[in-house]
């Protein structure tokens, strides 16, 4: 094989692992910390922001310091897609991913994508912590 087809062959071989990847690396950045449910930290993926009007979207991961269970499940991490009200305060969770390990890594354990109703932001809650970072851009 001539070095000019090898490098080609390199070449196509690094595009279609590129192309073919389905993984996108969230950039999380922590908002802040909670003691409930055994102690979370809360991270933005602010690269997920979007905005249409006076809402906005985000992707938020909760990571759990102990195993959360719930229905029947055993989970250390949730990522979640919020939407959220910058004018009416409020937000609501459009899906979210439970994870086997810490900081969405391990098993994908269960996914849920339906929107549920809106929940007013409670001062000083971790909610608002979210609803303000997601609202100052």
């Amino acid at each position: 094989m001539t070095p000019f087809k090898n490098i080609i062959k390199k070449i196509t071989l690094a595009l279609a692992l590129v192309l073919t990847s389905t993984e996108i690396v969230a950039e999380w950045t922590p908002l802040g910390e909670s003691d409930k449910k055994g102690g979370y930290t809360v991270y933005a993926d602010l690269a997920s922001i979007r905005k249409a009007s006076n809402r906005v979207k985000m992707w938020i991961l909760l990571d759990y310091k102990n195993e959360q269970k719930a229905a029947g499940v055993n989970f250390l991490s949730e990522k979640i897609r919020r939407e959220f009200d910058c004018e009416e305060e409020q937000m609501r969770t459009l899906a979210f991913s439970l994870f086997s390990w810490n900081m969405e890594k391990g098993d994908l354990i269960r996914s849920y994508s339906q929107p549920q109703r809106w929940e007013k932001i409670q001062p000083g809650s971790i909610d608002e912590i979210e609803w303000k970072e997601a609202c100052k851009t």
